[in-house]
């Protein structure tokens, strides 16, 4: 790969795990770092009663540019989507981190709501 934008929205993915871990965990919500390599950023976000994984890849095709969230819960037995986000084509890195922090903070009010 040589994709400076690609390169660029990788390391700030990268600088914003490590700048909210502390916030994340005082959330009662643990990181785990699957895959961290030139290629591929993939890190899984346990709330208790939901799941979330973000990846930053290049893909050959899918429906982002190079940032998918993706949040599961259980529903009587049955897997759902809680909520997603994926970037896109014209996305800043301001704006994908603000609409990572956004999505986090969705799936977070979720997973401590009534209904989940």
């Amino acid at each position: 790969m040589d994709n400076s934008l690609f390169v660029e929205v990788r390391e700030a993915i990268s600088q914003w795990i490590t700048s909210n871990n502390e916030r994340l965990r005082n959330n009662n919500i643990s990181l785990e770092i699957l895959k961290d390599d030139k290629d591929c950023l993939r890190v899984e976000l346990n709330f208790g009663k939901l799941l979330a994984e973000i990846l930053v890849a290049e893909p050959d095709f899918a429906p982002y540019r190079y940032v998918s969230f993706q949040a599961v819960g259980v529903v009587n037995g049955v897997p759902n989507f809680v909520h997603f986000w994926y970037d896109e084509d014209g996305m800043g890195i301001k704006e994908v981190i603000k609409n990572l922090d956004k999505a986090v903070t969705i799936v977070w009010e979720k997973n401590n709501s009534q209904g989940t």
